[in-house]
């Protein structure tokens, strides 16, 4: 079981590789969405040789249109020649240019909601792609059926971070904004969107690539990665968008010290977990298994409507 994350700046992306980390995301937001951080070839190169044993993986993970397709195919050409481990996608557009091209490098299928049975498995096998991340709308039964019959192909799943609901092309602050003719500049900063029957408001956040929801809990599976190691979950990724520097690196910590724990079946590793979850509840108050547990206190945040009434 390998951890993945995601540095939000060029340093916090030596600092993660200085302190061992399985695997690292980066990507340069020309060709990426909802990447923490923007790191241009140059850099990616710079961190290739000073990687030790971390992986570097590219996020080339945008939607892209045909006028864009000339620049993308020059973009893959340039990273196929760096030292780099994989290259997470969502557009098959991605997969076609490395197939014209003859370029082997891992491929990580990364649709954000689509993986959700291993149905198309055998496809992907077929179109090369070594990997695919799973939908975070899976309950712990979906993804034990999943993991059981994977096919030769690695699975992903994110078990920390917030977790990403919608993404529209539109820029739909900027088109609110003006319509209600709001002063406020409301692009490139975190706002919160409320319902009346939520606790939590959900987060949304629009840049040059478009709109983003997220919910305003933070993932955390870390009770639940002694029972994924069991299933042979092959990756898990610590979602960083949106968080800081300094909860990165504590989280990472964390995380790679619980997989150590497994691995050597350590008798503390329930008090490390509960003693870590009160740690990371500091930065994020609300924690939640998400729609791994069945919960419904878990799966979504709803007042009761007979408070509600008195």
């Amino acid at each position: 079981m390998k951890l993945l994350t995601n540095p939000c700046n060029f340093k916090n992306a030596i600092d993660l590789i200085k302190f061992g980390i399985d695997q690292i995301s980066i990507g340069e937001s020309k060709f990426s969405t909802r990447n923490s951080c923007d790191i241009n070839l140059k850099q990616i190169e710079k961190l290739t040789k000073i990687k030790n044993k971390t992986q570097i993986l590219v996020l080339v993970n945008k939607f892209f249109f045909d006028p864009q397709l000339p620049e993308l195919e020059k973009y893959l050409v340039s990273l196929a020649k760096l030292n780099i481990d994989g290259i997470i996608f969502s557009d098959y557009a991605v997969n076609q240019i490395l197939f014209e091209h003859k370029i082997k490098i891992n491929q990580i299928y990364s649709p954000e909601t689509l993986v959700v049975n291993y149905g198309q498995f055998d496809f992907y096998k077929q179109n090369k792609i070594t990997e695919v991340a799973l939908a975070r709308e899976l309950t712990k039964l979906n993804i034990q059926k999943i993991l059981l019959n994977k096919k030769n192909i690695k699975v992903q799943l994110q078990v920390c971070g917030y977790a990403f609901m919608m993404w529209s092309r539109w820029d739909l602050l900027k088109n609110f904004r003006k319509s209600h003719k709001i002063k406020e500049n409301l692009t490139n900063q975190i706002l919160y969107l409320e319902e009346e029957r939520r606790k939590e408001p959900f987060i949304i956040f629009e840049d040059e690539n478009g709109t983003c929801m997220f919910t305003k809990y933070n993932l955390n599976l870390l009770s639940k990665l002694k029972e994924l190691s069991q299933y042979k979950i092959d990756t898990v990724r610590i979602d960083t968008f949106l968080h800081n520097e300094k909860w990165i690196i504590e989280s990472a910590k964390i995380f790679k010290e619980v997989i150590e724990k497994i691995k050597n079946n350590d008798s503390d590793l329930e008090k490390f977990i509960a003693d870590s979850t009160n740690l990371l509840s500091k930065y994020d108050k609300v924690q939640s298994c998400g729609f791994y547990e069945s919960s419904k206190k878990d799966l979504i945040y709803l007042l009761d409507e007979k408070k509600q009434q008195k």
